[in-house]
């Protein structure tokens, strides 16, 4: 083995991968809280993160040709690794990468470096991922790593891996250095929950490991962006069939047959569906003769996306059961908000009244946002929400923040209710003028729009004068400044 070895930064910045030993120090393996968001990198949360823009990219738009942004770096590394080692250049290598999208230059990267020294090119990939302060430059160290490494790279890339933002390519770096290669990927797959496992789980179809296969049947296909994308792989490589057609079916895999055949039924969704399953219509016929007598919230959901699809009766038959019917009404008074809430779609497909409930709810809990989407009357929600939601402490001032984490319940209650048409709330508007939320604030200015000029409060203009002139956001300025022209 050669050894070259590039000398270790030595400065303040956060590195990635500090990032991900302090969260694994704190929250163990994974899955982390939020997916290990906010990144060593970012200012303020971006909009798209890095995982959300790679998993769109990937399975719905062509990726970007990044040859020449690729050739320039691979010469980059060429340079570093034929000469004796540098810590300045390959800090200059790293600030290179850093502003360049790794999705676009990870091919035509890995074709132009095949030749080049193994050893001396997985050692620039472990300094970048082990160094790196920069998300794309993190990404392509893990990338080199992909075409360079082995087995002692394993633990590095799961634990930068369990960061959904660089999830992906430390799947496909497993994939490729790991010689139990979908062992790994199912130990980075249970680490992550939203795009992170949909890349990993991909990856896993068709394999024959019983453990995986259980796992992918009874909890892989869950995610946190859709379960469409991954209700195919869990019914075929998954044997739902089999599994569905025991004499006896347990609880978790009566409970996951309903939500994959649900997924599946969501026809033209983002992944194969029912049509694509030979088995999926006889699946469904077993699933509603085996769950007729074993009804539970989440089961009577996935019931009623079912019917949805067939249209043929048979699921509202069940839906009119008493026994069904039961069962979501105990949920709507249970003592826990989470029963509640889960019951709240079921109960309004089979038109159980559920207002005063949700009027109690917001009683104890006035911040609790998820209840204001269901509160259907206008009128009652605007004098309910004057009332009860904290409107001075959501007066924080404008800012560019986009409503993501539980900070932000009050925020995003005020906005369901703003957003709604015809709000003639002043207290509300001019709260939602001022708060910190964009959305809350392209609400306000809706509003305002909508609302005619002569019964504007005394104060409104000046108050929209007044937001403009610290508005941060220049949409949401030149849109304040076209009120006052009016």
């Amino acid at each position: 083995m050669s050894q070259w070895r590039l000398p270790g930064a030595v400065d303040d910045r956060h590195t990635f991968f500090a990032h991900a030993l302090a969260l694994a120090a704190a929250h163990g393996p994974g899955p982390w809280p939020d997916g290990g968001y906010p990144l060593p990198d970012e200012e303020s949360p971006p909009v798209m993160s890095g995982s959300v823009h790679d998993g769109i990219r990937t399975h719905h738009f062509a990726v970007n040709d990044g040859t020449q942004a690729a050739v320039k770096i691979a010469e980059a590394i060429g340079a570093i690794v034929e000469s004796p080692p540098d810590l300045v250049a390959v800090q200059r290598l790293h600030d290179l990468i850093a502003e360049h999208d790794t999705l676009t230059i990870a091919d035509p990267l890995t074709d132009r470096l095949l030749g080049a020294d193994r050893d001396r090119v997985r050692e620039v990939g472990r300094w970048l991922a082990e160094y790196g302060t920069r998300r794309d430059a993190v990404a392509t160290g893990i990338v080199l790593i992909g075409l360079t490494g082995d087995e002692r790279d394993r633990e590095l890339l799961l634990l930068l891996g369990s960061m959904e933002d660089l999830a992906l390519y430390a799947v496909v770096a497993l994939g490729r250095t790991q010689s139990d290669r979908d062992m790994a990927i199912f130990e980075l797959a249970r680490r992550v929950r939203a795009w992170g496992r949909i890349q990993a789980v991909e990856r896993l179809e068709g394999t024959t490991d019983p453990e995986i296969k259980a796992w992918l049947l009874r909890e892989g296909f869950r995610n946190g962006v859709m379960n469409e994308y991954l209700a195919y792989i869990a019914a075929t490589t998954g044997g739902l069939a089999d599994a569905l057609t025991e004499s006896e079916v347990d609880d978790e895999v009566l409970d996951a047959a309903g939500d994959i055949l649900a997924a599946l039924s969501d026809v033209g969704g983002p992944a194969k569906d029912i049509r694509s399953y030979p088995e999926g219509h006889a699946m469904i016929d077993r699933y509603l003769a085996v769950v007729r007598h074993r009804p539970s919230v989440s089961r009577i959901r996935a019931v009623l996306q079912l019917d949805q699809y067939l249209e043929d009766g048979r699921c509202k038959q069940l839906l009119t059961d008493l026994a069904w019917i039961g069962v979501v009404r105990r949920a709507l008074d249970s003592a826990d908000l989470d029963t509640f809430t889960d019951a709240l779609w079921p109960a309004k497909q089979i038109g159980l009244k559920t207002a005063d409930r949700i009027a109690a709810w917001l009683e104890r809990y006035p911040c609790e946002w998820g209840l204001w989407i269901w509160f259907r009357d206008a009128e009652d929600a605007v004098k309910t929400a004057e009332r009860l939601l904290p409107l001075e402490d959501l007066v924080t001032g404008p800012a560019l923040e986009h409503g993501f984490g539980p900070e932000f319940q009050a925020d995003r209650a005020l906005g369901l209710v703003v957003e709604r048409e015809d709000v003639r709330s002043w207290p509300l508007v001019k709260t939602a003028l001022s708060n910190r939320l964009i959305r809350n604030r392209i609400a306000a200015v809706r509003a305002l729009k909508a609302w005619p000029r002569d019964s504007l409060p005394a104060d409104a203009l000046p108050a929209v004068r007044a937001a403009a002139a610290i508005e941060p956001d220049n949409e949401i300025k030149s849109a304040l400044t076209e009120l006052l022209a009016v």
